[in-house]
């Protein structure tokens, strides 16, 4: 009988240790977030289509479709600098990802046609760059 009882209090002592890893955190906060919430409505010619996390290269996914006016490949071209430097500041600003920013993590955007389906602008931020 006492065997049985130490196994049990050991058995939930293990569980009760269990701590998920960030990676855990990343893909559950994604998840939750694309079931929610997206799509998102459309608010300033952007839709958020969803978020998803790959553990492999440590990075968060942002998928998004731009409409109306927003959506024009000529124009998102001549402006490419322009938007990367803006979601660079955005996500330096993001307190939401500190403490996947402060482990290294990266940070993955793609932004689709509403029309077309065509990828529009796509890039990824690392460590090295956010942390500037």
């Amino acid at each position: 009988m006492r065997k049985i009882i130490l196994a049990t209090i050991f058995a939930v002592a293990l569980t009760a240790c269990h701590h998920d890893t960030l990676d855990d955190r990343a893909e559950q906060i994604t998840k939750d977030y694309t079931e929610r919430y997206c799509p998102t409505p459309v608010q300033d010619m952007q839709r958020t289509d969803s978020l998803t996390f790959t553990r492999a290269t440590h990075t968060f996914n942002f998928y998004y479709t731009l409409s109306d006016k927003a959506d024009n490949a000529e124009v998102i071209n001549q402006q490419k600098g322009k938007i990367v430097k803006e979601l660079l500041r955005q996500l330096k600003d993001n307190t939401s990802y500190k403490v996947f920013k402060e482990a290294g993590f990266n940070f993955h955007y793609v932004f689709r046609s509403a029309s077309t389906k065509a990828v529009l602008l796509e890039s990824t931020f690392t460590k090295k760059q956010y942390k500037k």
